[in-house]
């Protein structure tokens, strides 16, 4: 069975992941990473600049439906991830446990802001250009569907991802 971790951008997917595959001994795939890596290695914000948001979400189902059919994987989702419907149906079709890392926005904000990489990696969502705003609009939209996929639903914004990795193995895993 595999693990899929859902959330916004920030919220811990990937370090919670790879916390996670140490301790369970299973393999950690981001699907971001994976879709760059199909890109040659190029940036998010680099594909749907000279791709389009299109192309990127088109190779976003294709690896999503292979990482679901993976088996003991530990799977970061991308924040947009389950708004495209095939990869939402290989999604919820995945033997998996599906955990919704779920974080405020100010939180989010923050460990946006703190990353480095982020703003140069990868593109804001909307035209109101990456802030607050553009966070909370954005979980507006995803967070229902967050919700809805999700078998778990963890608030980590009050919690380190050591916290939240033996929280899940202790409860959920």
């Amino acid at each position: 069975m595999n693990i899929i971790l859902i959330g916004y951008r920030g919220s811990g997917k990937t370090t919670v992941g790879r916390l996670l595959a140490d301790q369970l001994n299973k393999t950690f795939v981001d699907v971001d990473d994976e879709i760059c890596g199909r890109f040659g290695g190029r940036t998010i914000a680099d594909i749907w600049e000279r791709d389009g948001e299109r192309a990127y979400r088109d190779v976003e189902c294709q690896v999503a439906a292979d990482l679901c059919s993976r088996d003991e994987h530990i799977i970061g989702l991308g924040g947009g991830t389950l708004g495209e419907s095939p990869a939402r149906r290989s999604i919820e079709e995945a033997d998996a446990v599906r955990i919704y890392l779920k974080c405020d926005s100010q939180t989010l904000l923050q460990r946006i802001s703190a990353d480095v990489h982020s703003a140069a990696t990868r593109p804001n969502l909307t035209r109101l250009g990456g802030g607050i705003e553009e966070i909370e609009a954005m979980l507006a939209q995803r967070q229902p569907v967050y919700e809805a996929v999700a078998d778990v639903i963890l608030e980590v914004s009050r919690m380190t991802p050591e916290q939240v990795a033996e929280m899940l193995v202790r409860n959920h895993l």
